[in-house]
């Protein structure tokens, strides 16, 4: 019975009571497993059309670079004209942007360059999406559950890390790069639809001019920049994203050029590290609690600074499926926590503006790391720029615990 009212009353369940979170979920698990698809498929046309891990570091910071520039713009008209209009909208052009890839591929009239800007306008779209999607997560559920929202939504994410990957390998062996495309195109557009049949208040606040949209993007980096924990959680975010996380854009010379692995090889390592990252994401889902993610936070960081680093050492296959595996794990839970952290202690007036900021972290960090990363693999291999990017984390995160564990009770306040 006990065991009962723990399922009962754990994050998963209370989430899911909500008709409007199960609409949502439904729309965002099938983009993630679609976008996932999509990446992958990037990911490989790139290595097979250049052979390449300077175009790799160039086609991952092409899909991921808008983010920079349009995040924080992203976030203020998110507040101005509503969360879900700017999601719904965004999503569709980034399928009519795959879909014209996808054509291109198909007809055999694809080059690398055409494929950097189409991926570049790709992710131009994506970065209206985040700050969109990770805000519109208040108005789906009560505060209390907010932690374990954002937990269901990480774990789902992550899943389509594990399962995405799983799924491109046999599409890409079964029918090529442009039927993943076409996929990925046909589900971005159906979930725009979709979102029109959630019952939520998405007025937006469109009452003012040009100039105020400026002051309102310089009001959230202070905001952000003036709050403490907000300001060591985006710190620490930025040494999982920037300095660790780009080796997933280096994937393809890992197996082909560390491994000697083809396609299947490629989309058993994406999977190894997403399957870490889908039982991570269900476990922090599960637990549903925002006490203990500061905890969770600095200690996920440092395990996946060494996940990260004994996977770029290491020579066997398998062995680097279990490395990854744990880097999977560190990934999500550090990722969940300074999300989770952040929409804590954020106040609701900029909770859009400051969304973004973290997504630029997120999405941007990345591609930064995986121009520099692949910058110098083209000289020295991908295992040492790999290795010296983690250690780089490992020491700003040495610099950070002590400040940010001391405010745990300001992160992780409630009431």
């Amino acid at each position: 019975m006990n065991n009962k009212n723990k399922l009962k009353d754990g994050g998963i369940a209370r989430a899911f009571s909500s008709r409007n979170f199960r609409i949502f979920w439904y729309g965002h698990f099938s983009f993630i497993i679609g976008v996932w698809v999509n990446r992958v498929s990037i990911a490989w046309l790139t290595w097979e059309l250049t052979n390449s891990e300077l175009w790799l570091g160039y086609m991952g910071a092409a899909s991921m670079v808008p983010m920079l520039f349009l995040g924080p713009l992203s976030g203020a008209t998110a507040d101005r004209y509503g969360h879900r209009k700017q999601l719904q909208i965004a999503s569709a052009m980034g399928g009519l942007v795959t879909l014209i890839l996808a054509i291109m591929v198909f007809t055999d009239r694809i080059t690398p360059e055409v494929l950097l800007f189409l991926t570049f306008l790709g992710g131009g779209t994506r970065a209206f999406t985040v700050p969109a999607r990770n805000a519109m997560v208040h108005s789906l559920v009560g505060k209390k559950d907010i932690s374990a929202v954002i937990a269901v939504n990480a774990a789902s994410y992550h899943s389509g890390n594990f399962i995405g990957p799983a799924i491109a390998g046999g599409v890409l062996a079964a029918g090529g790069v442009s039927i993943a495309l076409f996929a990925y195109s046909a589900i971005a557009i159906g979930v725009a639809l979709l979102y029109n049949l959630l019952d939520i208040c998405d007025e937006g606040n469109q009452k003012k001019d040009r100039k105020a949209l400026l002051s309102e993007l310089s009001e959230g980096f202070r905001y952000a920049y003036n709050h403490e924990g907000i300001r060591n959680v985006m710190i620490l975010t930025a040494v999982v994203t920037l300095f660790l996380q780009p080796y997933m854009e280096m994937m393809p010379a890992f197996a082909t050029e560390v491994f000697n692995r083809a396609v299947d090889g490629f989309a058993i390592l994406q999977a190894s590290a997403g399957l870490g990252a889908m039982i991570g994401g269900l476990w922090l889902a599960q637990r549903g609690r925002t006490q203990g993610l500061t905890r969770i936070l600095l200690i996920s960081t440092f395990g996946g600074v060494c996940s990260v680093t004994a996977f770029s050492q290491i020579d066997h296959f398998y062995f680097a499926m279990a490395a990854l595996f744990f880097v999977g794990i560190s990934i999500v839970a550090a990722n969940i926590g300074s999300l989770s952290l952040i929409q804590n202690s954020v106040d609701a007036k900029v909770r859009g503006r400051v969304m973004s900021l973290n997504g630029v972290l997120v999405t941007g960090g990345p591609a930064l790391g995986a121009i520099l990363i692949g910058t110098v693999a083209e000289t020295y291999g991908v295992q040492t720029p790999v290795m010296v990017s983690a250690l780089i984390g490992f020491v700003i995160w040495l610099v950070m615990v002590r400040p940010t564990a001391k405010i745990t009770a300001e992160l992780e306040k409630t009431d």
